[in-house]
């Protein structure tokens, strides 16, 4: 992960940059204090233990005060040097608040003469000048900009105060103290100060002020809706367009056709063309036993990615400062733009390698290949993408992997734990790849494409397969989570949330693994008390997985207090009962960073139906198999993609939540904002403006130009093929 200096930087308003604490000279003051520690005590014989302990216990009253020099270390530089930056930091924190202060009395008299008139004067007596747009413009950008500095300030005091707190914690590690509080009086200092608030979690005056403003604005242009105000206040300002917009725009195009064009011949043309050939593969099921998964596993994979891109855009709007939760390094991240970018790509190959294949399937492909030939290459191309990864990318990975499989060891960070839900919605994507692995390696394809039948190929019903390949991918990664919750049960020695979250994962792994050795549980048949039991915990584990994202993970509900609860007119008694039944008592949480109510609720409902469609994927039904073979293969892919779906839902509230309240992967509660204009977005837009450069147009318009005949020339392939094929009996041909 990346260190604590490189984030604070990141975060770092550049006409700010000289009031920021020195992190990088604290820590050399530390490491100054160590060497000559080591130094002074070359080769002479350490203290004894026993003897040490005295001399720290039998320190007189005075000496306590002083900050401990056993075994030669001397913290008074770094404790003058902490001491020197708290100071720094509290000045500016200090001017800034007085001078925002003296611009918000001037702007709120503004804000007040704008509101509706009464009888033709304004709140203030100054007259109706409420309609004169151009006053309101002016005021409105004016407010919007003095928001914006005290959200900065606040972020400004976020990361100083975590700076703070970390270096203490160095301090204390270093120097080998014998509690949390023996930093030289740096922690006691800091928490003096106005700028660290109340340890970072809330900060009193400015967080009033803040309100004030929010409120105010929103009772003057967004009919008092706070939300609303808010989301107004903090709206990104767009850039402009540049041939890459209509790069994009041109390849989604592109892969919007493919996509239709795919889906018109998997679902319309296959009943409409009944050549021999035609009827032949198209009653039969074969490819979509043997075939068909290789190209779920891949889609949704692909789809994966897509929702990684959009959960990037989504955060990016809504001012989620997602790389500061995650500890993402700056040069490793990608933006949501060079996400998409690679999706399309990726997906146009893809869909042109299924429609090709479908076609060289129903002999419609003039080229003289067997059909099992491009899913290999689509398979293999897959592995070529991995292997031309970035190397510093690619070994992310693979230390998030390293730290998600060995979690009852591993240090649990909030990127761990989201990467490890992540692979819980991965399920049938990974079974999907270790399936196409055993498919190509074990020579398979070339029978298959030799013709012969596969209904029940040696993948599809080979012992170790079924019996333990596919089982231990579908339990895996919710015995991941269980292990991470009990690692940070024993780290923080709080059994809630972390126990009963382990709770839940262990319900859902007993649950998938019981239906797949024991399938017939799910088929109907006679009710035994084994299958209630099944039943049973099916729904509840489902039911607990669902309150747990919605009361936990997203922390959707709240406990409205009792100075808000509005009296009832039908007397104590009714209102008592609705106080008891919790009719009034919740609502969603107030604070949000997507704007209205409207997402929340869609997305409460749209997790309880997915939930229940994402645990039926997991539990493969025989007689379902055997019975409609071609129903089962043809809505695998779309249940599949569903819970990639939901787990990108999911992932957009799960991260806003973590913004606006920690669950304990972090000693400070607080997380800054994100803007546009600190170091690490205005290198990002300078390195984006260089790619720009390097990029002729003619270089786009030719790129445009390829596109464009390829596309052309895989639609005359289509009319031509087609042109040769024979008509079903009933379809006639007129010639007006």
């Amino acid at each position: 992960m990346v260190k604590y200096s490189e984030r604070l930087h990141a975060n770092i308003v550049p006409g700010w940059s000289q009031h920021y604490m020195d992190y990088g000279m604290l820590k050399r003051r530390i490491k100054e204090g160590n060497s000559r520690r080591s130094s002074s005590f070359a080769g002479a014989p350490a203290l004894p233990e026993g003897l040490r302990a005295a001399l720290l216990t039998t320190r007189t009253s005075f000496e306590r005060d002083r900050p401990a020099n056993i075994d030669g270390f001397e913290p008074a530089n770094f404790r003058a040097s902490a001491i020197a930056e708290a100071d720094k930091v509290e000045r500016f924190y200090k001017l800034r608040m007085r001078h925002a202060m003296e611009e918000w009395s001037v702007h709120k008299v503004r804000l007040l003469a704008l509101a509706e008139p009464a009888d033709g004067v304004g709140l203030l007596g100054q007259g109706d000048y409420s309609n004169d747009d151009e006053v309101r413009e002016r005021v409105q950008t004016a407010v919007t900009e003095l928001y914006r500095s005290l959200t900065r300030l606040r972020n400004f005091c976020i990361v100083n105060y975590t700076g703070f707190v970390k270096i203490a914690k160095k301090f204390v590690k270093q120097s080998e103290r014998a509690s949390k509080e023996e930093d030289g009086g740096v922690t006691a200092h800091v928490h003096k100060c106005e700028f660290s608030g109340e340890k970072g979690i809330s900060f009193g005056e400015l967080d009033a002020l803040i309100g004030s403003v929010e409120i105010t604005f929103a009772a003057v242009f967004t009919n008092g809706k706070v939300d609303d105000a808010r989301h107004r206040l903090l709206t990104r300002k767009w850039q402009a367009t540049d041939w890459r917009t209509f790069k994009r725009g041109l390849n989604l195009g592109i892969t919007l056709q493919l996509l239709l064009w795919v889906t018109w011949a998997v679902f319309v043309e296959s009943n409409v063309l009944r050549s021999p050939t035609w009827q032949a593969v198209h009653t039969s099921n074969d490819w979509m036993a043997t075939q068909l998964p290789v190209y779920r596993g891949i889609f949704c994979l692909t789809l994966a990615v897509w929702c990684w891109g959009a959960l990037l855009y989504v955060w990016n709007i809504g001012r989620v400062n997602f790389a500061f939760l995650f500890e993402f390094d700056e040069g490793s991240g990608r933006t949501y733009s060079e996400v998409f970018d690679f999706a399309t790509s990726w997906s146009q190959w893809c869909l042109l390698n299924f429609l090709l294949f479908f076609k060289t399937l129903h002999g419609v492909n003039p080229m003289p290949v067997s059909a099992s030939v491009f899913p290999l290459s689509l398979f293999l191309s897959a592995f070529g993408v991995l292997a031309l990864t970035d190397a510093k990318t690619f070994g992310f990975g693979l230390h998030t992997v390293r730290c998600v499989v060995t979690a009852p060891f591993a240090p649990v960070t909030f990127w761990t734990s989201f990467a490890a839900d992540a692979l819980t919605s991965l399920v049938q994507p990974m079974s999907d790849l270790a399936y196409s692995a055993c498919y190509f390696g074990s020579g398979e394809f070339w029978r298959h494409s030799a013709h012969e039948s596969l209904m029940e190929g040696v993948c599809e019903t080979a012992p170790v397969v079924k019996q333990i390949i596919r089982p231990l991918i579908a339990a895996l990664p919710l015995w991941f989570r269980l292990c991470q919750n009990l690692h940070q049960y024993h780290a923080t020695h709080t059994r809630f949330p972390w126990l009963l979250n382990g709770l839940k994962y262990a319900t859902s792994m007993t649950v998938v693994v019981f239906g797949y050795f024991h399938p017939s549980m799910a088929h109907r048949g006679a009710w035994s008390p084994y299958r209630v039991t099944y039943v049973c915990a099916f729904v509840g584990s489902t039911l607990f997985s669902f309150c747990w994202d919605i009361l936990m993970d997203w922390k959707l509900l709240e406990i409205v207090p009792d100075a808000e609860l509005q009296p009832s007119r039908r007397g104590s008694q009714f209102e008592r009962l609705r106080r008891w039944l919790c009719w009034t008592r919740i609502r969603l949480r107030s604070q949000r960073m997507y704007g209205g109510t409207a997402p929340y609720v869609v997305a409460i409902f749209l997790d309880f139906f997915l939930r229940f469609i994402w645990t039926t994927t997991l539990i493969p039904s025989e007689r379902m198999l055997k019975q409609m073979p071609a129903f089962f293969h043809i809505i695998s892919p779309f249940t599949a993609a569903a819970e990639v779906c939901r787990r990108g839902m999911w992932s957009v509230l799960r991260v806003e939540s973590e913004h606006l309240s920690t669950e304990g992967y972090r000693r400070v509660q607080s997380v800054p904002l994100d803007f546009d204009d600190t170091y690490a977005s205005q290198r990002e837009s300078k390195e984006a403006y260089v790619e720009q450069q390097k990029r002729s147009k003619s270089l786009v318009i030719s790129e445009i130009v390829v596109f464009a005949v390829v596309v052309m020339a895989l639609a005359t392939t289509a009319i031509l093929t087609r042109s040769h094929t024979a008509l079903p009996p009933h379809v006639t041909v007129t010639h007006g």
